[in-house]
């Protein structure tokens, strides 16, 4: 469903994320855990490009979502004047493929590769893999629900116009199917007598449930949440968790980033460690949790658990 490749993320001189790939299979609830500041927030942000990788690409369901990245199409940088110039000077053949192996490195390692000094060729390459590939973003945001940390609800909308907004703006259901549907998903979190108010008038964990509905309205393919309980009082913090299990056991694709480390174990089918802007360690629940093998991974976990 989703296929992140050698994401690097840059603010600035910071290196927030350095080289994080993951794929994530339809079904798949992959969760992400970690430090803060270890990078965990912008990867989740880089899949559905509310930040945009500095290298790297996304793809979604086998299209492309960012421009494509040379230094992950060897057969493209074949084509490129640098190579080309750079083979020539060190008498390398084509059939000599340790030294055109190292040749491809030392020119990634060095960020050598400048679209508009590369040829016709080089573009042309470049081109042909993103007209064949490319998805429009916004479509790819309509099938990939984003649940905040904030609950970014609408504060001058009532709760069932924060619910109905996206899909009748946008053509995917009429007035009244929209809110059939916010009034059906509403009783199904048990807060129906609230479609009328305001988001001041709701509590926190109130908040994060109609966001989560929110996104649930679109009809999404994958789901993504940031943190959804950092921001609630602790006695809030179950009835959301319990939100997201329902929705997990019905078979939707999501990517988790949380602190909570019983809700990872019970919900994740795969775990990932994040640590420094990598990967640090990932692997079934069973095995993070009670056989990690990366050393600041144990340190994380006495820490946490």
């Amino acid at each position: 469903m989703i296929s992140a490749k050698n994401l690097y993320k840059n603010f600035g001189k910071t290196e927030v994320l350095k080289g994080v790939s993951l794929d994530v299979e339809k079904g798949e609830r992959v969760v992400i855990v970690g430090p803060s500041g270890s990078g965990k927030s912008t990867f989740l942000r880089c899949l559905n490009l509310l930040e945009e990788p500095t290298f790297g690409e996304v793809w979604f369901d086998g299209k492309l979502l960012t421009p494509v990245d040379p230094y992950l199409h060897y057969d493209v940088i074949f084509k490129s004047n640098t190579f080309r110039k750079l083979a020539a000077e060190r008498g390398l053949s084509p059939a000599d493929e340790k030294g055109n192996t190292e040749l491809l490195y030392e020119i990634k390692k060095g960020d050598l590769l400048h679209e508009k000094h590369e040829g016709k060729d080089f573009s042309r390459a470049l081109k042909e893999i993103y007209r064949e590939n490319v998805l429009d973003v916004n479509v790819a945001r309509a099938k990939v629900g984003m649940v905040f940390q904030h609950f970014n609800l609408f504060n001058n909308l009532t709760v069932k116009k924060n619910l109905t907004l996206a899909p009748v703006e946008l053509g995917l259901m009429t007035r009244g199917e929209a809110d059939e549907k916010a009034v059906a998903l509403l009783k199904r979190i048990g807060l129906e007598e609230k479609q009328e108010s305001f988001p001041a008038q709701l509590s926190g964990g109130q908040k994060q449930r109609i966001a989560i509905i929110r996104s649930l309205m679109m009809n999404p393919e994958v789901m993504l949440f940031d943190e959804p309980t950092s921001a609630l009082d602790p006695e809030m913090v179950g009835e959301v968790l319990g939100l997201i299990k329902e929705v997990a056991e019905e078979g939707m694709t999501m990517v988790i980033v949380t602190h909570e480390m019983g809700f990872a174990r019970e919900v994740g089918t795969r775990i990932l460690f994040m640590n420094e802007g990598k990967i640090g360690e990932e692997s079934g629940p069973e095995d993070f949790f009670e056989r990690p093998k990366n050393p600041r991974l144990r340190e994380f976990l006495s820490k946490v658990l």
